[in-house]
C-alpha cells in the first residue's frame, strides 16, 4: 500500500467537528528578518496543545469494534500520548501510554487528567516503544503508533489542505520533524497540490535523527543527547523515511542551545507559548540557518505548545 492525497482527505472528512482549523497568521518581524513573507500554523492552540491529534483520532476511528474492545496503548514523548487519551476518552476506550522516564511534567500530568493509565518507562522514546511492544505482546491492546502508520500520516497531512486552502500560492512549508508523520503527511497533500512548492523539514542540532537519515538514504543510528525539542528526539521508520525521500525537499537543524532564546522571542513578539519542538521553524529564520528568495510566502508549522515552563527560567 502507498499513500495518497485521496486518504488524506479521507481523514479531513474523519475530524470534521472533532480537529480545530488552527489559525494561519502573518508574523511582521519574522518576514523583516527573513525578506519573505512569514506565515505561522498554529498547531498549539490545537486540542491537547499539538497537532497529534490528527493522526491519533483518524487511526483510532478506523479501528474495528473488536480492536477497540481491547484497549488502546501507545508509546509517546508525550504529545502522541496526550492525543490517544483524548480520542479513547471521547470513544469510551481504556487507554495505556508509556512515555519516557523524564517526558515534561505537563504532558504526564494531562495524560492522567485525561484518565489514561500513564506508564513512566525508558530513558528515551525508543525505549518506551520496546517497553510499550512486550505489553502489547502481553496483553493483547491495540498498539497506536506515533508515526509508522498510515492513518496516522494521512490525519497529519490535513494540516497542509488548511494551508493550501488559505493560502494557495504558499511556497515553501517548513515543518518539524520528529518520526516524520507530520512531514510525510503534509509534504504528500503539498506536492499534490503544487509540485512546485518547497517543503523543509527542521530538527535540532541535538534531535537530529531524520536529518542524519535523509542525507544517508537510509536509517542510520543516531545518539540521542538530552533537548529541550523533546518531540523530535528518538527513532524514525523506514515508511517515514521513504517518504520523506520521495516528498521532502530539505532538513535544516536550528542550534539546541538557541531554542530557548527562540521560544522567548516568540512568546514576546508572538504572544503564543510554543514548545521546543514546535519552535525549530522560528529558530531557523532568528539564525539565519535558512535563505528564502524575497517575497516567497512561507508557512512555519508551530506544531506543539506543551512545555513546562519552567525550563524557560523565567523570572517570578
Amino acid at each position: 500500500m502507498t499513500l495518497s492525497a485521496v486518504e488524506i482527505l479521507k481523514a479531513r472528512k474523519n475530524l470534521e467537528g472533532v480537529a480545530y482549523h488552527t489559525p494561519l497568521t502573518y508574523s511582521k518581524n519574522l518576514s523583516e528578518i527573513s525578506g519573505a513573507e512569514i506565515y505561522l500554523k498554529w498547531e498549539n492552540l490545537q486540542r491537547t496543545g499539538s497537532f497529534k491529534l490528527r493522526g491519533a483520532y483518524n487511526k483510532i476511528v478506523s479501528l474495528t469494534p473488536e480492536e477497540r474492545s481491547k484497549g488502546v496503548i501507545t508509546a509517546s514523548a508525550g504529545n502522541h500520548a496526550l492525543a490517544v487519551a483524548l480520542v479513547a476518552k471521547m470513544m469510551n476506550l481504556k487507554a495505556v501510554v508509556v512515555v519516557p522516564e523524564k517526558a515534561p511534567k505537563i504532558k504526564v500530568e494531562q495524560c492522567r487528567a485525561l484518565e489514561a493509565e500513564v506508564i513512566l518507562k525508558g530513558a528515551n522514546y525508543d525505549e518506551s516503544v520496546t517497553y510499550c511492544k512486550k505489553m502489547v505482546s502481553e496483553t493483547g491492546a491495540t498498539y497506536i503508533p506515533a508515526f509508522e502508520d498510515y492513518k496516522v500520516i494521512a490525519g497529519q497531512g490535513t494540516i497542509a489542505c488548511e494551508i493550501l486552502e488559505e493560502m494557495p500560492d504558499t511556497n515553501v512549508i517548513l515543518v518539524p520533524v520528529g518520526g516524520g508523520s507530520l512531514i510525510s503527511g503534509m509534504a504528500i497533500w503539498a506536492k499534490t497540490v503544487n509540485p512546485d512548492i518547497r517543503v523543509v523539514g527542521v530538527q535540532s542540532t541535538a534531535a537530529y535523527t531524520m536529518y542524519e537519515c535523509f542525507r544517508a538514504k537510509k536509517i542510520v543510528e543516531v545518539p540521542v543527547p538530552p533537548t529541550l525539542a523533546d518531540g523530535l528526539a528518538g527513532g524514525i521508520s523506514q515508511m517515514t523515511l521513504d517518504l520523506a525521500l520521495k516528498h521532502v525537499d530539505e532538513i535544516v537543524l536550528a542550534e539546541e542551545e538557541e531554542l530557548k532564546k527562540a521560544i522567548l522571542w516568540v512568546l514576546k513578539n508572538e504572544r503564543q507559548v510554543v514548545e521546543g519542538s514546535g519552535i525549530v521553524g522560528p529558530a531557523t529564520i532568528l539564525q539565519r540557518k535558512i535563505r528564502f528568495k524575497p517575497g516567497e510566502k512561507v508557512v512555519l508549522v508551530i506544531s506543539g505548545g506543551n512545555i513546562d515552563m519552567e525550563l524557560l527560567n523565567l523570572p517570578e
